[in-house]
């Protein structure tokens, strides 16, 4: 994705398609805020929606000038503050998980606006772009998915409509494509691309399975194909002096510019607390490692310090999965750099590295195995979120090699060590699948001292957390092992796996 400057023309563009949404907008709130006006919510809360638990949260709504507004909650009445245009809110503490609940805000002039069934239990945002959309519908066993949805009442979804940006922080969201429902096969298993996220859902419904008695909320809100400056505010992207998002063939509305899925699609929902976030997101920022490295863990620092009275709440995301890029690294620097974000306390990762999909029907890029990424995020929620100390959830991680050779030979050996291997280790066999070119495909491959690197796939099982690597063929002699890499490619071929059933993470190691 290039980055530079926005054009002139471009941004002229933009701006005028916008000023008319940004008009209508503001009479729509002039309106909402006239005398006589009825109450109500803002947008983003609804019937059926689940508040986290053990947390203050803040209601936020709208009614006429100079009304005075209170509202009935948890069993309490509770006096809301009314700014000079309107907008009413209340801070709330929020009770141990339970439900249902009913949520009454009345005004001295405006009537009573109510919300129902609510439940109260662990909410989750899920963001990112086309592999977090990805819905129910298109995921492998989807008709007996859709079908289950209807025994999880205690689950709650809501989707974000897509197609509108901001350059400035909105307090309501623009569109809904979903609004809060009860799980069900209609609410989980609408269409393809629009409701339900299946990442999201398999993530809530293995977490329902594991807490039976607390309601989950998840809310999908995605766009496909867009990066990460996007999603992130000016403040994060400050420090890594970030530049606007470039596309001289630019067409309102277009979400790959600096903040504006941010100001549009993410502020609205910073007043609600959230037990933790879902991101599946990189693909579009492939080619900016170094960048990336840098904008995703200061985004995820930035919703900590921005989002009321969640502070450094959980964040898990998924390393990218295959997809027919070509040749080169380019998305094995970007799968090496989302680990940066690892520096971050709380922060967790599921791997889908292991799981491509040639024949999807949405493309390679999109596997259609979602429900292993949803239990793989489950376990590093349970490990991280949910302290539970027995759980594993990273595979197999390379802590260090050894490199040898004999002298005049062409044979190159390097010894592997792992951590994470409490299980112990086993290697699967893997093949470059029919229809992805070869180009995208790669195992393991040494550096030599030419500055070549050379494939391999002969590999052996030396003890519970180590692993031979041996390059006999197909290089010259009398060279000198200098680097190894492993399933560092677009497709990677992935071999070796934990015990537990979990893929080691892809590595390049060069001597130092």
């Amino acid at each position: 994705m290039h980055v530079g400057t926005l054009s002139l023309l471009a941004r002229l563009q933009v701006m005028k398609a916008l000023s008319l949404v940004v008009l209508l907008l503001c009479l729509a709130l002039v309106c909402s805020f006239t005398h006589g006006a009825n109450i109500r919510f803002q947008n983003s809360y609804g019937s059926n929606m689940v508040l986290q638990r053990n947390k203050i949260t803040r209601l936020i709504g709208y009614t006429s000038v100079g009304d005075k507004v209170d509202v009935s909650i948890f069993g309490k009445s509770l006096v809301a503050t009314v700014s000079a245009s309107g907008e009413w809110f209340v801070d709330v503490q929020v009770p141990a998980e339970g439900g249902p609940f009913t949520i009454a805000a009345t005004g001295s002039t405006s009537g009573t606006a109510t919300l129902q069934n609510v439940m109260v239990g662990d909410v989750y945002l899920c963001g990112g772009q086309s592999n977090m959309q990805f819905t129910v519908h298109s995921a492998y066993n989807a008709t007996e998915e859709i079908a289950l949805a209807a025994k999880y009442p205690q689950i709650r979804v809501m989707t974000v409509g897509q197609g509108n940006i901001s350059f400035t922080p909105l307090q309501e969201l623009a569109s809904i494509e979903q609004p809060w429902s009860v799980a069900s096969p209609a609410s989980i298993g609408a269409n393809d691309w629009g409701y339900f996220s299946a990442v999201c859902w398999f993530y809530g419904r293995y977490l329902a399975d594991a807490h039976p008695g607390v309601p989950v909320g998840l809310i999908s809100n995605n766009w496909g194909g867009t990066i990460v400056q996007a999603w992130s505010s000016p403040d994060a992207l400050a420090k890594c002096k970030t530049e606007t998002a470039d596309d001289d063939a630019i067409t309102a509305p277009n979400p790959n510019q600096n903040s504006v899925l941010w100001n549009a699609m993410i502020v609205p929902f910073l007043n609600q607390t959230i037990a933790g976030a879902l991101w599946y997101q990189g693909e579009s920022n492939s080619g900016d490692a170094k960048g990336y490295a840098c904008m995703f863990p200061a985004m995820i620092a930035d919703w900590r310090v921005k989002w009321r009275e969640s502070g450094a709440f959980p964040f898990f995301f998924v390393q990218l999965a295959p997809w027919t890029a070509g040749a080169g690294t380019a998305v094995a620097d970007t799968r090496q750099a989302q680990l940066a974000a690892l520096e971050l306390p709380g922060v967790g990762f599921a791997t889908a590295v292991d799981l491509g999909d040639a024949t999807s029907p949405q493309g390679n890029i999109h596997p259609r195995d979602k429900e292993t990424v949803g239990k793989r995020l489950l376990l590093a929620a349970r490990a991280i979120a949910y302290k539970e100390s027995n759980v594993v959830y990273r595979g197999p991680e390379m802590s260090s090699i050894q490199y040898s050779t004999t002298s005049g030979s062409s044979t190159y050996k390097a010894i592997v060590s792992f951590s994470q291997t409490a299980t112990g280790l086993e290697l699967r066999p893997a093949s470059c699948p029919a229809g992805v070119a070869p180009v995208n495909c790669e195992n393991w491959a040494f550096l030599l001292s030419d500055g070549k690197w050379y494939p391999t796939s002969t590999a052996t099982i030396d003890s519970s957390d180590r692993v031979i690597v041996t390059l006999s063929a197909g290089a010259p002699a009398s060279l000198t092992p200098v680097g190894l890499r492993y399933a560092y490619s677009s497709w990677p071929q992935c071999t070796v796996f934990s015990k537990d059933n979990l893929p080691a993470i892809p590595f390049e190691h060069t001597k130092q």
